[in-house]
């Protein structure tokens, strides 16, 4: 479920409510290994190729391959047709739970934390929840920093 406005003033009016729901996205196999070549992060990919796993759900991927689906996630959380600048300016704070494991998915709920006015624009803060569909205990909780202007 995608929450539309039409200027990111309209956020104002949204802080403690919840922008949705994503679809689920799949986190393959091929996946983990493409964030682990592009980010160099290989911690917790097994040496074994893949045809050696009959269950790909032994393996964990690093907590930063859901995060970085977080553009995404947004994306498809909210759009807002007649915003000029969108600028990602940080993360308040990021935790990871419960690892991400391949062959299973993972979807993204989301909410306006804060919303404040400043010279320039708006600057929106979103507690943004990733949950697996085979953990009990999200893959992650990050509160991302948005500078509408």
């Amino acid at each position: 479920m995608t929450t539309h406005l039409a200027r990111p003033a309209e956020l104002l009016d949204l802080v403690g409510e919840q922008l949705g729901t994503t679809d689920w996205y799949q986190i393959t196999y091929e996946r983990v290994n493409l964030f682990a070549d592009a980010t160099g992060d290989y911690r917790s990919i097994p040496s074994l190729p893949p045809s050696t796993h009959a269950a790909f759900g032994n393996v964990a991927a690093s907590g930063y391959l859901p995060l970085s689906l977080l553009p995404l996630a947004l994306r498809d959380l909210l759009t807002i047709d007649n915003a000029p600048e969108a600028i990602d300016h940080g993360l308040n704070a990021v935790r990871f739970p419960t690892p991400a494991r391949a062959g299973t998915k993972v979807r993204y709920t989301g909410r306006i934390l804060t919303v404040q006015r400043f010279e320039a624009g708006l600057e929106a803060v979103a507690g943004v929840t990733f949950e697996s569909e085979k953990a009990a205990s999200p893959v992650c909780v990050a509160e991302p920093v948005i500078v509408y202007r």
